[in-house]
Formats: structure tokens, C-alpha cells, sequence
């Protein structure tokens, strides 16, 4: 039974006298620049799926936000704000109904995504499964995949599952189609828009090290709801120069990794009551959240 509900499999499928595990029908599409992608991601969208069921259980309570668009997010997000942070943005999305965590204990040897999401009847779970201490990184991947739940990516008869696996946060190879164009503008949009386009094109020409390109973002972001983190990832964008950019973006590290950040937002907004006591076990062993009923 753990098993099933943990993997999204068939009970029955489990206790056969000859067990083979069958997954419960979901809708699932993967985002993968790999030939045998989808393949291998199928398990990964299982682990995800039981995981989501999991979380939403935990803000019952709390019914889902319809739809935003990625204006309006920003300028609620800056109310309270002076730019949109990892923090901020896992905060709104717990206190509007959209669960996210940072699958940080992701099993050993399977295949890592950058996230996915899965909707769990009406309400979509956002999971962070890219290893990463940047806070603008796994910013964007959130904000992408919330720009794919608010663009109805994620509307399907039965419950579906959208697992990202390459993203355009570094220069890796990236998966492009309508979908993930609409989901990065949305994102692009909330984190920025045109400001931080333009602010990212100003710093373009001098030559930087790391220590002076980490100080032009700050003092560019000085009177701007902008994140420095997100000028250099921009910057990074621009220039296709990620090794000065990913050394600048740990000048920004002055508080709490990126996934401690995620759980730690997560941690506050989590029912833990409404989680038996093998969820909580569960949930703390893939995301090293320890939760307290």
C-alpha cells in the first residue's frame, strides 16, 4: 500500500502472485531533449504524482487561485516587496493554494529533472528537483512552472503531470516549444519583464570579474524592483558567459541555499495534521522537511 501510494502504481497490480507494477492512468508529458527521455522520466513523474497527492492533502483547506497573469503577480508580489525573490514567489503561490517544494533526497540513479507539476484534482503542485544553490535560479524554474499552470498547460481529464527537464537557466540544451515559450515569458515577465531585459543590456561590454560583476548588478538593482541574482542570470543569457556568471551569482549567497529556502517557506504553510504519520516520514525523506503534528 505504501508502495502504491508512493508511486502512483496499482495496488493490484502489486499484489499478483507475479507483481508488475502498473501506473495508475495519468496524463503526463515530458519536456526532454533526449531521445529516451520520456522513458526514463516516467518513473520520475510517478514519484512526483504521489508526492503532489501528499502535499495537496495538506492545504485542503486552502482553495487553489484560478488564474493570474504574470503582471498582476508582479505588481502584487512588489506590494510587499522591493523585488520578486525565491521567497516571496513560494510564499504567494502557498497562501493562493499552489503547494512547491525542493525535492531534495531525489532517489539515487534515477534521472534528475530541472521540476514539474502536477495538478491533483483542481489544485496544481509545483516540485524543484534541479540541484542548485542559486536562489535566481530555481526562482525562474518556479515561476516557470507556475507560467505553464497559469497558461491552463496543465488542463487534462484525468490528472496530469508536466516534468521539465532542461531549462534554460545555464547553458544547457533546452526543450522549446509553444508551451515552454508561453511558460518562460510568464516567468520572464514576473520576474522582470522589459525592465530587466534592459537593465541586463546596460551592463553588456566592460570586461567583469565575478566580484565586479556581482557589484554592477547590485548598484544596477539599487533603484529598481529588480533581483541582482536575476541581472546576472540575464546577463548570463546575453553574454553566454555562464562560467563568470555562475562564480558572480555566489557573491549573492549571503543567506540560506536555494531548496532550504523552497522547504523552509513550504514548512510554514504545511497542515502537518492533516499527514499521517508514514507522510510525514515520506516527505521528510525526499524533501529533508521535518514536520511536527
Amino acid at each position: 500500500m505504501l508502495l502504491a501510494r508512493r508511486l502512483n502504481v496499482s495496488l493490484a497490480s502489486l499484489q499478483a502472485a507475479v507483481p508488475l507494477p502498473v501506473f495508475r492512468e495519468t496524463t503526463q508529458r515530458f519536456k526532454t531533449v533526449h531521445p529516451d527521455g520520456s522513458s526514463q522520466l516516467a518513473v520520475a513523474a510517478s514519484i512526483g504524482h504521489g508526492l503532489a497527492q501528499m502535499l495537496a492533502n495538506a492545504v485542503e483547506h486552502r482553495p487553489p487561485v484560478d488564474s493570474i497573469s504574470a503582471a498582476s503577480l508582479r505588481q502584487d508580489l512588489l506590494a510587499t516587496n522591493s523585488a520578486v525573490s525565491l521567497d516571496s514567489l513560494c510564499g504567494w503561490m502557498w497562501s493562493h493554494g499552489l503547494p512547491v517544494v525542493h525535492v531534495t533526497g531525489w532517489p539515487d540513479g534515477l534521472r534528475r529533472p530541472d521540476a514539474m507539476c502536477v495538478r491533483v484534482g483542481q489544485r496544481p503542485v509545483t516540485m524543484v528537483v534541479r540541484k542548485e544553490q542559486a536562489p535566481a535560479r530555481l526562482a525562474y524554474l518556479v515561476a516557470h512552472e507556475l507560467g505553464h499552470v497559469m497558461s491552463g498547460h496543465l488542463q487534462a481529464a484525468n490528472n496530469a503531470v508536466l516534468v521539465d527537464e532542461a531549462l534554460p537557466v545555464d547553458d544547457q540544451r533546452t526543450f522549446s516549444d509553444d508551451d515552454e515559450i508561453e511558460a518562460d515569458a510568464f516567468a520572464m515577465t514576473v520576474l522582470g519583464g522589459d525592465l530587466l531585459l534592459s537593465t541586463c543590456r546596460s551592463l553588456l561590454g566592460p570586461r567583469y570579474s565575478e566580484l565586479t560583476l556581482a557589484v554592477a548588478a547590485l548598484r544596477a538593482c539599487r533603484d529598481k524592483p529588480l533581483d541582482a541574482g536575476q541581472v546576472i542570470l540575464g546577463w548570463g543569457r546575453l553574454s553566454e558567459d555562464w562560467q563568470l556568471t555562475n562564480m558572480a551569482l555566489k557573491y549573492l549567497m549571503t543567506t540560506q541555499s536555494a531548496p532550504v529556502v523552497i522547504n523552509d517557506v513550504a514548512k510554514a504553510h504545511i497542515d502537518a495534521s492533516a499527514l499521517s504519520a508514514d507522510g510525514r516520514d515520506h516527505l521528510a525523506r525526499l524533501t529533508a522537511m521535518e514536520l511536527v503534528s
